[in-house]
Formats: C-alpha cells, structure tokens, sequence
C-alpha cells in the first residue's frame, strides 16, 4: 500500500432525506489526496487532492416491504444495469451465476464504484490500481463484492468516436489487472473472443454487445 495517498471518504446517512426512501443503500464520496512533494513545503507535508471516487454500498440483508434492492439500483441507468447484471430473477440476491465466478461469502453485500476519476497530470502513476485495491481494506468487513460498469470518461453519448473502442479495452485491461471479473451478458453467455467464429447475421446487434461490468469478491478467504 502507499503511504503517501490519503482517501477521504464522508458518506450519508440512512437517515439522510435524499435517501431516506433507499434504507438498503448508503452513499460515499470520497477525495483521494497525495502528500506534496514540493520542495519548499517538505515540512509541513500538505496534501493535494488528484482525484475522487463515488460509491454506493447496497446492504443485502436489509429488508424493507417498501424498497426492494431492484429500486435501490434503479436511481441512475448504470446503476440499474449493474443491479439487473448482478441480481437474481425475483431481484432478491446474487445470481448463483455471479457466486461461481467470484467465489461466495456469509456477507454477499456489493459495493458500487459510481466513478472513479484521477486527475489527468496524475494518471499512470499506479493511483487508480491503489485506490480500487484499498478497498478491499476499507470495505472488507461490511461488503463482500465490488462492482463497476467500465466506461471511459469523456465518450458520454459518443460511442461511435473511433477512439472509444480503444479507451474501452484500455479500461477494461487496468480493471482486469486489478483482479476484477467481467460479467458475460445474460442472453447467450458466449465468450468475447467467440465472437469472431460466429454468423452474425442471425444475431440482434443489442443482443451480441458486451456490457462491461466488472465485479471483484474482497471478503476474507
């Protein structure tokens, strides 16, 4: 771990009225902070915020008749996909499906990265990888699972840019290298690199795309 980086994290409340309707899901935000390394403030060591991160923690085993675990996901359109991806049918739990390709846990509850984003003048450095393995440090008691949708910042709504693809598989690698686990899509559960042996003609395009969400279990062994 590096001792040089800080992670701030103030988080709200179940109580809070923005998510009071949401019992099952507590929000994180979250300024990830570095020592100064200027050399005429060495002494008293201030820090520098490079970037932040946003979560979202959704609690398994919380029950209440009014909000589901399927309407605690469904606040942003990522946060539903990521929820459809990793629940059950009936929305209940973890699809069996999941459990097998991360490993179980008494403690199945998830932890949504909603953004991670490190300053630009900071990147490459190994921050990122830091941050999303702290927590596991951080998390570990209270969640079993992290989960994330992979999309590069700044291709919103411009997926059809011909440097989309290649930020997206960039991504894609850093999260692998940092030990997560991509979901197959539901429909077909066909491997990606399966794809180029099949006839596509018979194939819906929204059926065949891939959904780039990534889950990693941090529960003790």
């Amino acid at each position: 771990m590096n001792e040089n980086v800080r992670i701030e994290y103030r988080f709200s409340h179940l109580l809070d009225v923005d998510y009071a309707s949401h019992p099952n899901m507590i929000t994180y935000s979250g300024k990830i902070l570095i020592k100064s390394d200027d050399e005429f403030d060495n002494y008293d060591l201030d820090e520098i915020e490079i970037g932040t991160i946003c979560l979202e923690r959704y609690d398994l085993n919380f029950e209440a008749g009014y909000c589901t675990l399927m309407e605690a996901f469904d606040k942003t359109p990522s946060s539903f996909e990521v929820g459809t991806a990793l629940l059950n049918d009936s929305y209940e739990k973890i699809d069996d499906k999941i459990v097998e390709l991360v490993g179980d846990s008494f403690n199945r509850n998830v932890l949504l990265v909603k953004q991670l984003e490190i300053k630009e003048k900071y990147r490459g450095k190994g921050y990122g990888k830091y941050v999303l393995n702290s927590l596991g440090i951080y998390f570990k008691s209270t969640c079993a699972y992290v989960a994330l949708k992979s999309f590069p910042l700044g291709f919103e709504g411009i997926t059809d840019d011909r440097n989309y693809d290649k930020a997206q598989d960039r991504l894609n690698s850093f999260f692998f290298r940092c030990g997560y686990k991509k979901i197959r899509h539901d429909a077909d559960d066909i491997e990606e690199d399966e794809f180029d042996d099949l006839d596509m003609d018979f194939l819906d395009t929204d059926e065949v795309e891939m959904n780039h969400i990534f889950i990693k279990n941090i529960s003790p062994a």
